[in-house]
């Protein structure tokens, strides 16, 4: 089984957060840059476990940075919403109505009281 390395697809101008971000956690990367922009780069970040791997995504979430390159964990695929049948749902009119209680059963409250 390959491993696959999480790719953080930068702009030019926050290339640098990157590679500082990357040299203050020693972790290795490979910067390329895109074939479809001259703006835009790929960095390849070597991420040796889990620790590094949650800080990785904090660092990307918190600049708004791409991460790509993890194949199916990526994006979670969705599951479509179930369409509810009318049929199904029992009626608001066919429950038993609640009836409120006796008002000697309230409970109330003086706020003129001082006691501490």
């Amino acid at each position: 089984m390959s491993e696959e390395k999480p790719v953080l697809l930068v702009k030019r101008k926050n290339i640098q957060l990157v590679i500082d971000y990357c040299l203050d956690q020693r972790t290795g990367f490979t910067v390329s840059p895109r074939a479809i922009s001259n703006d835009d780069f790929e960095i390849e970040v070597s991420v040796s476990g889990i620790k590094q791997a949650i800080a990785l995504g904090m660092f990307a979430k918190e600049n708004r940075i791409e991460v790509a390159g993890l194949g199916e964990l990526a994006k979670p695929k969705s599951t479509p919403a179930k369409k509810v049948d009318p049929k199904d749902v029992p009626s608001l009119m066919s429950q038993p109505a609640v009836e409120p209680k006796e008002e000697g059963s309230l409970l109330s409250f003086d706020l003129n009281v001082t006691d501490n």
